[in-house]
């Protein structure tokens, strides 16, 4: 595969240890989680965060009840979040909650603190 570059919050990278990092990565939904760090596409780039820059990791869930004519129904929709220095950064989308919580529990496995911190809902 042709090198890629890497957008990250620093600017970009483009070195062969990412690239293979990023072909080698299992893909959960829209996000591949490899050994060095999480990639998944935002608009026509493809960005990087190494695991060195995420403080944490979350999936936040958003439930939304739609009415229509015949009833309603509930949609569930869970975002990965990624916080460094106390800032949310990417919040990725998907419909799918089993594949997120396989991603986080990759993410985990890397070393990364995942889940809910006691006081920061309160907005």
């Amino acid at each position: 595969m042709a090198d890629k570059k890497f957008s990250t919050t620093g600017g970009t990278v483009d070195t062969p240890e990412v690239n293979t990092d990023y072909d080698n990565a299992k893909v959960f939904d829209k996000l591949r989680i490899g050994s060095l760090g999480v990639y998944f596409r935002d608009g026509l780039r493809v960005k990087y965060i190494p695991y060195s820059e995420m403080d944490r990791a979350f999936i936040r869930v958003q439930q939304t009840q739609a009415r229509m004519c015949c009833g309603q129904a509930n949609f569930d929709y869970f975002r990965m979040v990624f916080v460094h220095d106390g800032k949310e950064f990417a919040d990725i989308l998907s419909e799918k909650e089993s594949i997120m919580d396989a991603a986080l529990a990759e993410i985990a496995s890397h070393g990364v603190t995942t889940g809910f911190v006691e006081g920061e809902a309160s907005a």
